[in-house]
């Protein structure tokens, strides 16, 4: 029972440190891109999520604290669901994006990872609120449908910036968003990759869950 209290304490105290850092980061990019200009892109958005996950979470973990009800299964969903998408920010981060700057001889590493609250948002939340899915609030039954719920978000944010960057609402705000600068063969290469990156990263905390949840 105490070791039960103990890593309930640890748990609202993880959520509660990702929501305070989120919030500094948010106020960065804000304050770099404006609101609308911040939001655009999936890595504040995947951020986002990630911090109303962690508070979502802290609040039921301390009601179960008191002896109420704790995580639901649609808490720890969205819990999830954050994980996936903040690992898919990591993973195209590292792979997609600082190559491609490394490439036109720009600091890749630096402007990925160290620039402002970069830190953050590219690695410190992707890494901590995956963990700590996988550590306090995981869903070790989940199937492999119901990780689909992972890879909304994701066609979410990808319905609307399609379309956006089409009618020239929006210019990226990342280069395999730019339609209009490419053939349209490698922007379907583009958008069939990234759609099969996002349901792979989906499976990454689902089976961590299994084995160490």
């Amino acid at each position: 029972m105490e070791n039960s209290r103990a890593k309930l304490k640890v748990a609202i105290a993880v959520n509660a440190f990702v929501v305070v850092v989120e919030i500094w980061a948010m106020s960065v990019g804000i304050g770099r891109h404006g609101l609308a200009g911040n939001f655009m892109f999936y890595t504040e958005c995947s951020n986002l999520l990630g911090a109303i996950a962690c508070a979502v979470c802290a609040i039921f973990e301390v009601r179960e604290l008191r002896g109420g009800e704790g995580c639901t299964r649609a808490v720890r969903w969205l819990k999830y669901a954050a994980s996936c998408c903040l690992l898919m920010t990591l993973f195209v981060v590292v792979f997609v994006l600082t190559p491609m700057l490394y490439s036109i001889n720009q600091p890749g590493f630096y402007m990925m990872f160290i620039d402002g609250a970069k830190p953050i948002t590219h690695f410190g939340a992707p890494v901590i609120v995956t963990a700590s899915y996988v550590i306090f609030e995981a869903d070790r039954s989940m199937t492999l449908r119901q990780s689909l719920v992972g890879f909304a978000p994701t066609l979410v944010y990808a319905a609307v910036a399609y379309p956006c960057n089409i009618a020239r609402v929006w210019d990226g705000p990342y280069p395999f968003f730019q339609v209009w600068t490419m053939p349209v063969w490698m922007s379907v290469l583009w958008f069939v990759a990234l759609f099969c990156l996002s349901f792979a990263l989906c499976q990454i905390p689902r089976l961590l869950a299994r084995r160490f949840g």
